[in-house]
């Protein structure tokens, strides 16, 4: 939820979709270090994106 956005019905969604799609692609490629990439993944989205990939998607829409 945090990844896609709090607030909204589609940010959860789009979410789960990429961490699913990260877990996919990662547990094939480097399955040893899919729980690091997990953990970054959710600290940069706090850090650098606090309201999710939506924020960042509407923030760009309104520029």
């Amino acid at each position: 939820m945090a990844l896609g956005g709090r607030g909204t019905l589609i940010g959860p969604l789009l979410g789960a979709a990429i961490v699913n799609g990260a877990k996919s692609w990662f547990t094939v490629a480097f399955p040893e270090y899919w729980l690091f990439f997990l953990g970054l993944m959710f600290i940069l989205v706090t850090l650098f994106l606090p309201r999710g990939v939506i924020g960042l998607l509407r923030r760009r829409r309104d520029d």
